[in-house]
């Protein structure tokens, strides 16, 4: 199994975008990581292959994208599966979503609240690597 979530890849995208840009990110891929699971579940449940490969390529780019590895790559899995007509063997696959997508928010909750290293400013050095509101 992957690496649940790539500190690599989040310390990447706050070089290139900064500190508050990805604090952002993390802040909507968490509002919408529930969301998309049930998305899922739903269109699996209801036979809605179409509907569940837009949603599968949906979290695997943005878990990709965060870093979310593990996730994203399930979530890949699960797309090919589907764009194969293998929805049984799709099914199969959420339980493990699921599961990594908790794993997932629960890391990048860690993520917000963990003290910066290279604070800005005095607020930022007070108190975690994200400021403002909390997840």
């Amino acid at each position: 199994m992957s690496v649940v979530l790539s500190q690599g890849t989040l310390s990447d995208l706050s070089e290139d975008l900064g500190a508050v840009a990805v604090c952002s990110f993390v802040r909507r891929y968490l509002d919408l990581l529930d969301g998309r699971v049930r998305d899922l579940t739903a269109a699996l449940t209801g036979a809605d292959v179409e509907t569940a490969e837009v949603v599968a390529l949906s979290l695997h780019t943005a878990s990709a994208m965060i870093g979310a590895q593990a996730l994203a790559d399930v979530a890949r899995t699960l797309a090919a599966q589907l764009r194969a007509g293998a929805l049984a063997t799709a099914r199969l696959a959420l339980g493990e979503v699921s599961a990594l997508a908790m794993a997932t928010a629960q890391a990048l909750v860690a993520f917000l609240a963990a003290p910066t290293t290279t604070a800005v400013s005095a607020r930022a050095r007070a108190g975690s690597r994200c400021p403002g509101r909390s997840r």
